[in-house]
């Protein structure tokens, strides 16, 4: 029985690491994923056709949109954003239904904040699933390192029917994992991954009192190293067999190193978190709210953290070649 259980184990890891072999993680040329939204003139491919830049101007903002709807997968963006005065702009890399259903639609969402001269741009992260905006799980950071025109830094998203694991520079910054008790808030319907660059005056930097100046303009995000690693809706030929591919993939996984990863970022770089608004959602209960170590106790009741965060010029430390 003992020889058995260890081939049993053994056939497992075999099967496990062939799998994760299997998820085609690389790169692939805008044209063959992606689709123009809007914008016109301003998307700009490269010569190479490997890269797309977005431009906002004081006439329009810029999109693109992939070919193909996807239930789960791995999806991610180097961007390069613009530098100098950038409140009020927003750019964003995010997956979504809303075209398919725009009263009861998922979301995944990256939205990267601009601000004034001499302050850092922000990211936040949001879940929506089956229409539930009035209960947005955002959560705002702080970059720590600077991601203007300095420098490139990639973002990414693991959606599977278990978690939703979204990642800076190969490191993950925050996990939602799937609970009975979320019933239909966490995204289960096919979506559709966008890029778009546009003015978010009315909110995106300090609630709205710094606009968008388009003296500064045109603002351009570079988008590069596009990945596309999508399961079902018809698309790829063995649906059951991507699922599989991607729950036991690296980037679905998340081993002890990650986690710990993980929870220094967010102890860190965390400034803003729905789990701890009790403005906004008084009584409301998130249930995936459990990964904050100290409580409360280090937020206000608005869901602002009190610390005081700083960026830095170090990498930050977990990395994968797979992310």
């Amino acid at each position: 029985m003992a020889a058995a259980s260890a081939l049993l184990m053994a056939a497992l890891a075999v099967f496990a690491v062939a799998a994760a072999a299997a998820l085609d993680t690389s790169p692939v040329p805008f044209d063959a994923g992606y689709a123009p939204l809007f914008g016109g003139d301003n998307l700009v491919r490269s010569a190479d056709g490997r890269s797309v830049t977005l431009k906002l101007d004081r006439y329009t903002g810029s999109g693109f949109v992939s070919k193909s709807a996807y239930r789960h997968g791995f999806f991610g963006a180097s961007i390069k954003l613009p530098g100098d005065y950038t409140a009020g702009v927003v750019v964003a890399f995010y997956l979504s239904n809303w075209d398919e259903y725009p009263k009861n639609h998922d979301e995944l969402d990256f939205e990267l904040l601009g601000n004034r001269r001499g302050h850092g741009w922000r990211v936040q992260t949001n879940m929506y699933g089956n229409g539930s905006t009035a209960r947005g799980r955002e959560e705002r950071y702080h970059l720590p390192v600077e991601p203007t025109v300095t420098g490139v830094h990639r973002y990414a998203i693991a959606w599977t029917p278990n978690n939703i694991v979204f990642y800076l520079d190969g490191v993950p910054i925050r996990e939602v994992v799937r609970v009975p008790s979320m019933g239909g808030d966490f995204p289960s319907k096919p979506m559709s991954v966008y890029a778009t660059i546009w003015d978010g005056s009315a909110w995106a930097t300090d609630g709205g009192k710094y606009k968008v100046d388009y003296a500064y303009a045109p603002f351009a995000a570079e988008f590069s190293d596009l990945v596309l690693s999508g399961c079902g809706a018809g698309n790829v030929a063995d649906p059951e067999g991507c699922q599989v591919d991607l729950l036991t993939h690296d980037v679905a996984v998340m081993a002890p190193a990650k986690r710990a990863a993980m929870r220094g970022f967010r102890e860190q770089h965390l400034t803003y978190t729905a789990c701890r608004d009790r403005v906004r959602y008084k009584t409301t209960v998130f249930p995936e709210c459990d990964d904050l170590a100290d409580g409360d106790s280090s937020f206000h009741l608005w869901g602002e953290s009190k610390k005081r965060r700083r960026r830095s010029s170090s990498p930050l430390q977990y990395s994968s070649s797979m992310q």
